[in-house]
């Protein structure tokens, strides 16, 4: 088994941010603490050491990302309304839901805004594949076709080549905040948020464009929302997540080859909303937040971990 080592912290301690791995660099983006924060902090994996990077123009948290041609783009997601916000508009939502895209150039360090969404939705996942972005599932309050209440089942693509998105083959089921990843051209989605009751997810699904069908693999053992997730090699890392009140530390690791599950070192600290990256084969998990023992609310966590092999 391996062990879990612990890093330089992030500077700002955060939840529902996303973690883009370019070179040996780790760029950990917006997310929120008890306000969703427009930050974007860099980690440099050689150094173990922090700086700030290009601030994201929209704030956003439970959000979609992903690299592709020197780019990083960050797909729709939500804004935490402060109470002050809802007390002045006396409009009461808790959320903004968002369908916007902003593009890092990450040579220049600089943010543009990009062809949104058909429709807002937040709580989704995005990879890329075949050189388009795959934005899939998520929450967009019955603003967009779900099959299980506000529980996504639509997937977009982005094509960079043409700027535009399209439709692409639906999800057998609508999922709030899985885990996705893809090796050879294949996308995997597993865990999340999902079915007639909205339980936690065990189901894994997995499409290899252009084919217009998900077919089904082995479920993960423990079905839960909002898990950290990377691929490593031919494995596909699963990390943490929650229940709607339990938080887990488990990591369970999916084999690509052998359609299965194994269990590796639990992480340090049960807890949800993080996120994860891959630098030179080395695995990082950033962030994240879990309910207060106390009950007094959340800890929102500024905690750097890495996996290392035994």
């Amino acid at each position: 088994m391996s062990s879990w080592l612990q890093r330089r912290s992030m500077p700002t301690p955060r939840h529902d941010l996303q973690a883009v791995a370019v070179g040996s660099k780790i760029y950990a983006i917006s997310g929120a603490d008890d306000e969703t924060l427009s930050v974007v902090e860099v980690y440099d994996a050689e150094s173990d050491s922090w700086t700030p990077g290009p601030s994201i123009p929209t704030r956003r948290g439970w959000f979609g990302a992903a690299l592709l041609g020197g780019s990083i783009y960050a797909i729709a997601g939500k804004r935490v309304r402060p109470e002050s916000e809802r007390r002045e508009t006396g409009d009461d939502r808790e959320f903004v839901i968002r369908n916007t895209m902003d593009r890092l150039d990450v040579e220049k360090g600089t943010w543009s805004s990009e062809t949104p969404l058909s429709q807002p939705r937040a709580g989704l996942v995005a990879t890329v594949c075949k050189g388009k972005i795959y934005a899939i599932g998520g929450n967009s309050m019955d603003n967009e076709r779900s099959n299980d209440g506000t529980h996504l089942d639509s997937v977009e693509v982005f094509d960079p080549a043409t700027g535009g998105w399209e439709l692409g083959p639906s999800l057998p089921l609508g999922l709030q905040g899985p885990a996705v990843a893809t090796i050879d051209d294949r996308i995997y989605v597993t865990a999340g948020f999902g079915g007639p009751n909205r339980d936690p997810c065990d189901k894994t699904f997995v499409l290899e464009p252009p084919s217009e069908e998900w077919e089904s693999l082995a479920p993960i053992p423990t079905g839960r929302g909002s898990p950290g997730v990377l691929a490593a090699g031919r494995k596909i890392y699963v990390f943490g997540g929650r229940r709607p009140t339990h938080y887990y530390n488990k990591v369970e690791v999916y084999d690509v080859d052998e359609d299965s599950w194994s269990s590796e070192t639990p992480m340090p600290v049960a807890k949800g909303w993080m996120a994860s990256a891959l630098v030179d084969n080395r695995i990082f998990v950033m962030g994240g937040a879990h309910r207060r023992t106390d009950g007094s609310g959340f800890r929102w966590i500024e905690d750097l971990h890495e996996l290392v092999p035994d």
